[in-house]
């Protein structure tokens, strides 16, 4: 008879990889993949009736149920919630309005950060950027000369 212990048993069975314990990042925080109606509601300052509402009216907000039909909302949902928040409550939308400009979600979350002062512009005009870069450049070489 053979001796095997168990590592050499499971490292048989589980695959070549193996993956340690000190592996693991120790300080990075356990992220929730999903919520409750309740704390995105609260997290949101809508009502759990509004959530709900707003399932049947708006096609892009799916959010799992489990076999009791409790919802569970993933982060992407809640940033549809946030844009459907910020059109109804914020810019005045009708629902029918609001569910038109979700159909164009790219636009609608350009727009909130926008708004939120925390857009980036995307489009960074090459030009401009190589005429202060080599102004800089100037000015470094004249405080160059200046210094010795």
């Amino acid at each position: 008879m053979v001796h095997c212990d168990w590592f050499t048993i499971f490292s048989l069975i589980l695959p070549i990889k193996r993956i340690s314990f000190f592996d693991m990042p120790l300080n990075k925080p356990i992220e929730k993949r999903y919520f409750s109606i309740t704390e995105v509601a609260k997290e949101l300052g809508l009502n759990a009736s509004q959530l709900r509402y707003w399932e049947k009216e708006f096609a892009v907000l799916k959010p799992r149920t489990n076999a009791r039909g409790k919802r569970f909302y993933t982060e992407s949902d809640r940033e549809i919630i946030q844009q459907i928040s910020w059109l109804v409550k914020d810019q005045g939308y009708t629902i029918d309005g609001a569910r038109k400009a979700m159909k164009k979600r790219k636009d609608v979350a350009l727009a909130m950060s926008e708004e939120a002062g925390h857009a980036e512009s995307k489009a960074v005009d090459a030009a401009a950027l190589l005429e202060r870069l080599q102004a800089v450049r100037e000015k470094l070489m004249e405080w160059d000369q200046q210094l010795g």
